[in-house]
């Protein structure tokens, strides 16, 4: 049966412990698998649990694969009756043994060198986001803002770019200029913005 993760009796949908885990937990990610003794990305930001038209979000990946989209719209039929809304989460919620599940991440992009205006990227739930888009519903995402320490090396696309595939494009992103192919930018990234080596990733 699935359950919140470490609900209490102040935080019973387990806020709280998702953004300390975020807070905590996220590292950058290098090719090498070895985290760079670097701030980590959502160490020093804000962080907001609540509900957002997916129409105003940006997506990062020029595609969506099919799959995936009928796993979660199975998900959500088995999640629906025990009182989960994949949806309208407000934490982390255990589905079984080996696989957790969470609000999309979003988080606000305003700082140098991007100067994106406070734009609300898809950073994480680019198949949630874009369900909730076609059904035309909001969806509760982590809003995250403020000081993050890193930027992504990807630029913001639109929902048109975004198309529905069976497997993964060659074409999947647009890369910040002065990224080469084949596109494995952790180190050029690095370079050019030092704090950032691309792609967050829990520490395990």
């Amino acid at each position: 049966m699935a359950r919140i993760v470490n609900p209490t009796p102040g935080d019973p949908f387990g806020e709280g412990h998702l953004c300390d885990y975020l807070r905590e937990s996220i590292w950058l990610n290098t090719n090498s698998g070895i985290h760079y003794l670097l701030p980590k990305p959502y160490e020093y930001a804000d962080f907001e649990i609540l509900s957002l038209d997916p129409a105003k979000l940006v997506p990062l990946a020029k595609y969506v694969l099919r799959g995936n989209l009928a796993i979660l719209e199975s998900l959500e039929k088995e999640l629906l009756p025990e009182g989960f809304d994949i949806f309208n989460l407000r934490g982390m919620v255990q589905i079984d043994e080996n696989n957790l599940i969470c609000p999309p991440i979003i988080e606000v992009w305003h700082q140098d060198p991007h100067k994106y205006d406070g734009r609300k990227v898809i950073v994480d739930g680019l198949h949630r986001c874009y369900i909730a888009h076609k059904r035309g519903i909001a969806i509760t995402c982590v809003l995250i803002s403020g000081k993050i320490s890193s930027d992504l090396p990807v630029l913001p696309l639109t929902w048109n770019d975004v198309l529905e595939q069976d497997s993964v494009p060659k074409d999947k992103r647009n890369y910040h200029p002065g990224i080469p192919p084949p596109w494995k930018p952790h180190e050029v990234y690095r370079q050019t913005f030092p704090g950032s080596t691309g792609p967050r990733m829990p520490k395990i």
